[in-house]
């Protein structure tokens, strides 16, 4: 098993407080990479009797500070929740020596990342055990539920990364990051990529909110904290990113995951393409679309009444999946 090494920071301001009970530390994958993970036990959450425990699995980019407002509303809802930085990005270990490249080599990598959080942070929750995942989290976790059944008793992924909106392009962009990988250049960004990370646009140039409140505190935490910021992916990353769609999008692969699956469409998602988010709910065994209308790619951190439709979509599933 896996080393746990504590503790390990949590970014706070005043607009975005930690929810009650939170504890982070440091765990180690199977390569050595350290990871942060942030955990709101039963306990220590206040919660007397929890109906389960809810995974928390974010996008590319993303930091776990980012999703205290979400993991305050399933504390709400009475789970136990944990989290986890993907290497890479937030505050666990980055790959290359400029920490704002988003790099990975192969997504088996995020494989042993999650495999390193079920063996070290799972087993202290309550079952069942809930994934709720966003875009690449989505595409890693529909490979965990994929290779180990036993894990989850449902799997909810917002805009999961099953297909790249890339447009006529999308073709010529897969050659070239799988031309420029082989050839020794995959730890260079993609063209037109930079250091700057997501949150640093000024909110009218992002394509991930609509909600300028959270958008501001994503800024400021960045601010408080460059070290959580992440810049464009490389090519590298690009290639991984392609290989695991082409793997994970198969009848093959997605028919052999049993657990139901709620799927979250972003209406108006500039990033992921809806028709292989409809193609994949087709192809799984037991899975539900819902489709929040006007919402962009950050289902989860819009305004407050897109994020109505998703909870009362989570309520609904989780709901029949406990029933």
């Amino acid at each position: 098993m896996p080393a746990v090494l504590s503790p390990a920071p949590i970014v706070e301001i005043a607009d975005n407080p930690a929810p009650r009970g939170a504890a982070a530390f440091w765990i180690e994958a199977r390569d050595g990479t350290r990871l942060r993970a942030l955990t709101w036990t039963p306990e220590a959450a206040g919660i007397a009797q929890p109906r389960g425990s809810v995974f928390v699995f974010s996008g590319r980019t993303e930091f776990s500070e980012k999703y205290f407002e979400v993991i305050g509303e399933l504390i709400a809802r009475g789970f136990a929740v944990a989290t986890l930085d993907w290497r890479g990005q937030g505050l666990s270990d980055r790959a290359l020596p400029d920490p704002r490249k988003g790099h990975v080599g192969d997504f088996t990598e995020f494989d042993d990342d999650l495999a390193s959080f079920m063996g070290t942070v799972a087993p202290d929750f309550p079952k069942p055990w809930i994934a709720l995942a966003h875009s690449m989290g989505g595409n890693i976790l529909t490979r965990g539920a994929h290779d180990h059944p036993e894990w989850f008793s449902a799997l909810v992924l917002s805009a999961p990364m099953l297909g790249l909106r890339l447009g006529k392009t999308i073709r010529l962009i897969r050659m070239l990051a799988i031309a420029a990988t082989r050839f020794g250049l995959g730890d260079r960004y993609v063209p037109g990529g930079n250091a700057k990370a997501a949150h640093e646009l000024p909110f009218e140039e992002t394509v991930l909110t609509h909600d300028a409140r959270c958008y501001a505190i994503y800024q400021a935490l960045t601010r408080k904290e460059p070290k959580l910021g992440l810049g464009s992916a490389t090519f590298g990353w690009l290639a991984a990113a392609f290989r695991s769609i082409e793997q994970v999008m198969t009848p093959a692969w997605l028919g052999a995951i049993k657990v139901p699956v709620l799927i979250s469409v972003a209406g108006h998602d500039q990033l992921i393409e809806r028709s292989s988010l409809e193609a994949a709910a087709k192809m799984l065994p037991d899975a539900q679309l819902i489709a929040v209308e006007g919402s962009d790619h950050e289902v989860l951190i819009e305004t407050d009444d897109l994020r109505a439709q998703f909870w009362r979509a989570f309520d609904a599933f989780i709901g029949r999946c406990s029933g």
